[in-house]
């Protein structure tokens, strides 16, 4: 299903809204992937992209093309979240590839965080849901 949305905040926002059902829950989750990454799906951790010699979209394009095959293991955070830790990026990218979407794409990147949360991280997926203000 398509984002809906005509911003990429809206989009997050309905994706995540969609999910959760809890406003509350959504604008804390947003927050904290703003902090991250500034909601780009695309973000290379900035204090990576001078050495390893990428921008946001050349390392994604790199990534998605095979020229570069060190994304697992580099320790640059990427994406929405700036998944950092090896286990957590192989995940991201082999649930890309088997969607046949870029390592960027926003949509695929969301339906990942809410599969991680829901799987891996119950209490916050739980807290993410139950939360009666932004900061619970």
């Amino acid at each position: 299903m398509a984002l809906q949305g005509s911003s990429r905040e809206q989009q997050i926002w309905n994706k995540l809204f969609e999910t959760y059902h809890n406003a509350y829950g959504v604008a804390a989750l947003m927050g904290n992937i703003d902090a991250e990454s500034g909601l780009n799906p695309k973000n290379l951790q900035n204090t990576f992209e001078k050495s390893l010699g990428y921008t946001d979209n050349s390392y994604t394009e790199a990534v998605d093309n095979g020229t570069y095959s060190n994304f697992v293991h580099d320790k640059a955070g990427y994406g929405l979240c700036q998944w950092t830790w090896w286990s957590r990026k192989q995940a991201m990218l082999e649930w890309h590839r088997a969607r046949g979407k870029s390592i960027g794409d926003l949509e695929t990147q969301l339906e990942f965080l809410i599969h991680e949360l829901s799987t891996n991280y119950k209490s916050v997926h739980s807290a993410i849901m139950s939360a009666t203000s932004v900061k619970s």
